[in-house]
């Protein structure tokens, strides 16, 4: 009976670790706004960033069946993620005011990485 039990317990464990494992973005976002203050966004796993301006993190959140980047980085930017991923569209007034008015794209030839 105590083996039945902990292999539920082990079982639900798993399923609820991985309902709400952290989802992550991966790859340098090129800003297509030149005059925006970042002029790409280097994404990695475990909520790491880097927008050329030192260390920086992020999450993804979902609302209403869309995904948003959030970075913190000298203020909180919030982009909404495409659905194929290759896309950052600036989610906010903050964000279109300061980081692009327009998006910003992922450059798949580029394989930076965070090293901290």
């Amino acid at each position: 009976m105590k083996r039945v039990l902990f292999s539920f317990v082990l079982l639900t464990c798993l399923f609820f670790t991985n309902s709400f494992a952290s989802e992550w973005i991966t790859g340098t976002y090129i800003n297509q706004d030149k005059n925006g203050v970042f002029k790409e966004i280097v994404f990695c796993e475990d909520g790491k960033a880097f927008p050329g301006a030192g260390h920086r993190t992020y999450k993804v959140i979902q609302k209403n069946n869309e995904k948003y980047i959030v970075l913190n980085s000298s203020g909180t930017f919030t982009f909404k993620l495409s659905k194929d991923k290759k896309q950052l569209i600036a989610a906010d007034n903050f964000t279109k005011s300061w980081a692009t008015k327009s998006s910003l794209v992922l450059d798949s030839s580029r394989k930076d990485t965070c090293n901290w």
